[in-house]
């Protein structure tokens, strides 16, 4: 009965083939299980480096702070920040060293780019000399605070000239200026009633400011 004996043989020889294919991806397995293992001891070695420096990265130095100058301006006392009853006439410029021209004009000694005031000692008439609206606004300021700073000074408001190297804060008062009070330029505030004799006229030659005779207010 060789037929059985014959297929037990053909048996045999096709299972062992079988056996070596079983054999070879079970060995890339443990192959594979071996790398990943080295992999991952490997990156838990490097890890505490890594988050060390991290942490130290993450720490140094403090932090940021931004500070920003805000531009000052000098709001007169209550008591002279009032309605000007006398009579009154505005000259404005559209660019800001006409303005200063004006005011140095004016005082024969300081020049202001906002704005200006002269009058007589009785305080009965009044000629300002400022920048328009748009200038105000370019150089980041309120015209109604303006005209109100000039007012104050036909008022009789007087202040120092300059600051003389002193430093204000936004709040701050100024006891030379008979306790006016620094705020922020560009402070939102209704514009001053202006007299009924009031006359807004552009501006004449510079020359022809200058009055040695008259006292002046400089923003």
């Amino acid at each position: 009965m060789p037929w059985p004996a014959q297929d037990g043989a053909r048996y045999e020889q096709r299972s062992q083939p079988a056996g070596k294919r079983v054999m070879k991806p079970f060995g890339n397995v443990i192959l594979m299980t071996v790398i990943c293992i080295v992999i991952f001891w490997a990156s838990m070695a490097l890890r505490p480096a890594n988050a060390r420096d991290q942490r130290a990265h993450d720490v140094v130095g403090k932090p940021r702070i931004v500070t920003r100058t805000i531009p000052g301006a000098l709001m007169p006392p209550p008591k002279y920040d009032k309605l000007y009853d006398g009579e009154l006439e505005i000259r404005l410029f559209s660019n800001a060293a006409d303005v200063q021209q004006a005011c140095k004009n004016v005082s024969g000694v300081h020049s202001s780019e906002t704005g200006c005031a002269r009058f007589p000692d009785d305080h009965k008439r009044c000629w300002l000399y400022l920048g328009t609206e748009d200038l105000a606004k370019r150089q980041g300021r309120n015209y109604a605070f303006l005209l109100r700073h000039e007012l104050a000074h036909c008022n009789g408001w007087k202040h120092p000239p300059t600051t003389e190297g002193r430093k204000f804060n936004i709040g701050d008062k100024w006891d030379e200026a008979e306790g006016g009070k620094w705020i922020a330029a560009i402070t939102k505030m209704p514009k001053p009633k202006l007299p009924v004799l009031t006359r807004i006229l552009p501006a004449s030659p510079s020359g022809h400011l200058r009055d040695p005779r008259l006292a002046t207010g400089v923003l």
